[in-house]
């Protein structure tokens, strides 16, 4: 008798699990695995109820961001003094036509410059906290030597100061907010950034058209002012803890529990084990892409080359083109263009 034989499926076969990992399950000395997805179980909430539960990490990262107050009004007083005639009575230079010019100094850029040649190593080193103090040194020293500076020279000197901390700022700041928010969080407080950047823009030309008015000639009012969000980035950082991810990456877990608990300790059913867990696996895993990453080389070979060709002709086009000189120095292209009022022009602007 002829047996019937059943049609075969299209259907690839099911494929068998032997095990599923359970995120509340994970042992606090569980070693990485690629073909493991741990991940916290935090990770579920929605935005707002994430920055409810996490509301201390939240305001401790807009204390780390108070650095931005200070870069926002920073820059600005910097680049709009200029346009103040006590200012340019000051440094200005009588030329040929008999009328006082300012003459081209560097400014905070090359600052900046240098403070990227060395803040990585820095921070690796010896922390980000210890980075976010580095910066307000830098800061205090550029606010004080532009308070008695008297010549071109020693003004380019504070200048330099306060660029080297702007750079520090601009590094550390985001790297320690990404450090410690959570997932759901993380990107949103680090476009945040510019949010205190601004309120620092807004605060100096508001102040800096009221002193215009006030006092036209007396360059150092703003100089002075200049010191209290100096003085204000210090009060708040003294309560900042140190990332628990540097600790953890220095093998100091004692030290990365605490901090943790700082963070996290008022978030209910917050495990630190394995959460502490959950970092030492990612810097693992960090480590393992590390070593097999591509050469730095490959960006100019290939498609990798029109993409890198790209990025730099878009990042160079717009400085090249004036861009950058036009709006750190709107209120002294707003004077040279008539303005009866170029601190309220660049208010508006901003």
């Amino acid at each position: 008798m002829a047996h019937s034989q059943k049609p075969q499926s299209d259907r690839p076969d099911l494929a068998h699990v032997e095990s599923i990992l359970d995120d509340n399950k994970i042992s606090p000395n569980a070693e990485y695995h690629p073909d493991e997805l741990v991940k916290s179980k935090f990770d579920g909430l929605s935005i707002p109820r994430t920055v409810w539960v996490f509301r201390r990490v939240a305001l401790v990262a807009l204390a780390v961001y108070t650095g931005y107050v200070c870069e926002g009004f920073e820059l600005k007083i910097g680049n709009n003094i200029i346009a103040n005639a006590g200012f340019i009575k000051q440094f200005g230079r009588k030329g040929g036509s008999g009328v006082q010019a300012l003459d081209p100094t560097w400014d905070q850029n090359v600052g900046q410059i240098v403070t990227f040649l060395y803040i990585h190593w820095f921070s690796d080193r010896f922390g980000r906290k210890a980075c976010l103090y580095l910066a307000w040194l830098w800061l205090a020293v550029g606010c004080t030597v532009l308070n008695v500076a008297k010549t071109p020279s020693v003004w380019a000197i504070g200048k330099l100061c306060n660029g080297a901390g702007v750079g520090i700022l601009q590094v550390t700041c985001q790297v320690y907010v990404m450090e410690i928010c959570p997932n759901n969080i993380r990107g949103g407080m680090l476009t945040f950034q510019a949010v205190w950047s601004n309120i620092g823009n807004i605060a100096c030309n508001v102040m800096m058209q009221r002193l215009n008015k006030n006092h036209p000639d007396d360059y150092t009012l703003p100089l002075r002012i200049l010191i209290a969000p100096v003085v204000m980035m210090l009060l708040f950082w003294a309560f900042v803890p140190e990332s628990p991810w540097y600790y953890a990456r220095h093998g100091q877990k004692e030290k990365a529990m605490k901090s943790l608990k700082l963070l996290y300790g008022n978030v209910e059913g917050y495990d630190f084990e394995q959460e502490y867990s959950i970092i030492e696996k990612t810097i693992s895993h960090e480590r393992e892409l590390l070593d097999e990453a591509p050469k730095l080389t490959h960006v100019f070979k290939g498609l990798n080359l029109r993409r890198t060709l790209t990025v730099l002709l878009l990042a160079v086009s717009g400085p090249f083109g004036g861009l950058s000189i036009i709006l750190s120095y709107s209120t002294y292209f707003f004077a040279i263009a008539g303005l009866s009022d170029p601190f309220l022009a660049t208010l508006i602007l901003s």
